[in-house]
């Protein structure tokens, strides 16, 4: 009597196991927009930090997209000097609000995202004594209902990740080529 009972319990938590799905978050595939200025600088050595570690609770981490955008588009060409290229915060996050109805009666859920992006560049030359920096930032933010389905939550963090990472490429090239334009070739 009692292995059918056994078979049946675990037969019925197999059954749910199977129906037990993690919770999917949106996957952002590292790609830096494709073109873009490439600075020459004439420093001999460019290093690229993480001033905080990946932040499990974003969305979306684009912490390696920057780093490889900050390494194919700042070369260093010069024979002594170095930028210092600090990754301050990129990321996407997503966090579940409750606003008030229209009426205000009741509350509603709502998802709401919100990307940041922020990154610094210190240069020094002891030997020219020449010293520079730089920064760049982009921010985004969009609320959307709460039952809106997984698949165009990802696109749309996906989307805020892209802009993001145009927004960051053109704030941190005009700022380069406004406060660094000694250490550009």
């Amino acid at each position: 009597m009692k292995i059918p009972r056994l078979a049946f319990v675990m037969v019925a938590l197999a059954v749910l196991a199977g129906c037990a799905a993690p919770a999917a978050t949106p996957a952002y595939q590292a790609q830096p927009p494709a073109g873009g200025e490439v600075f020459r600088l004439d420093v001999a050595e460019v290093l690229v930090t993480r001033a905080t570690v990946a932040d499990r609770t974003a969305a979306i981490d684009m912490t390696d997209a920057v780093d490889a955008w900050l390494r194919r588009h700042l070369v260093p060409v010069g024979a002594s000097g170095r930028v210092e290229a600090v990754i301050n915060n990129a990321a996407v996050r997503e966090a579940i609000l409750r606003r008030t109805a229209p009426g205000g009666t009741s509350f509603e859920r709502i998802r709401q995202f919100d990307g940041l992006v922020d990154v610094r560049l210190d240069a020094i030359d002891r030997t020219t004594q020449r010293v520079g920096f730089a920064a760049g930032s982009g921010s985004r933010g969009q609320a959307v209902p709460f039952d809106t389905p997984q698949r165009d939550l990802e696109v749309l963090a996906n989307g805020m990740a892209d802009a993001l990472m145009i927004d960051l490429q053109q704030s941190l090239g005009a700022d380069i080529r406004r406060r660094m334009g000694r250490f550009v070739r």
